[in-house]
């Protein structure tokens, strides 16, 4: 538990710059998107998810390397903690960088008024899809299921996701579309 709630801070702080990017791109793609401008509603999507994406990368590329180091800050001494929480630090740097997709869709969900969509990605990752992979990859793997568990949840949310933005992009470009003709 301690490893793991370790590991939580750790990524928190990291996504909160994830969220201030958000944060940035949405009085952008409301304005842009209330006034029509679909065009700068993507060029803004997309800049954020590229500039997400780097950031995350970087920080997923550093929690990898100094993963030990960084367990070792909130707790001394400990060794099971420490190998515990180095493990699931490194895993949820396999999918870090999938999360500035994930953050920057669901802010413009909420900005541009999809907010089935946008309830869905907030819920997905922390709730619909990790509680069931909590269950299911520790009863067939023990700790390295519970250590796996965020990252294939943000897995299956980041999928979800892109099916999500995906539709909501086309429905634009059609409206784009509608409004040249």
């Amino acid at each position: 538990v301690a490893a793991m709630a370790i590991v939580n801070r750790i990524c928190n702080l990291i996504f909160s710059v994830g969220i201030g990017i958000g944060q940035g791109f949405q009085p952008v793609c409301g304005y842009n998107y209330g006034a029509g401008r679909y065009d700068r509603v993507r060029e803004g999507f997309w800049f954020c998810v590229k500039t997400g994406t780097l950031i995350l990368a970087v920080f997923a590329v550093a929690e990898w390397i100094a993963a030990p180091f960084l367990i070792e800050l909130f707790r001394k001494g400990d060794p099971q903690v420490l190998a515990i929480g180095t493990t699931a630090l490194r895993f949820q740097c396999l999918t870090l960088c999938l999360n500035g997709w994930l953050m920057i869709s669901n802010m413009m969900m909420q900005t541009t008024g999809k907010v089935v969509s946008a309830s869905f990605l907030g819920m997905a990752r922390q709730g619909i899809f990790l509680i069931p992979i909590v269950f299911a990859l520790s009863r067939l793997f023990g700790i390295t299921g519970v250590q796996a568990a965020q990252p294939a949840a943000d897995l299956i949310s980041f999928l979800c996701c892109c099916i999500l933005q995906t539709r909501l992009l086309r429905e634009m470009d059609r409206e784009e579309s509608r409004r040249r003709q």
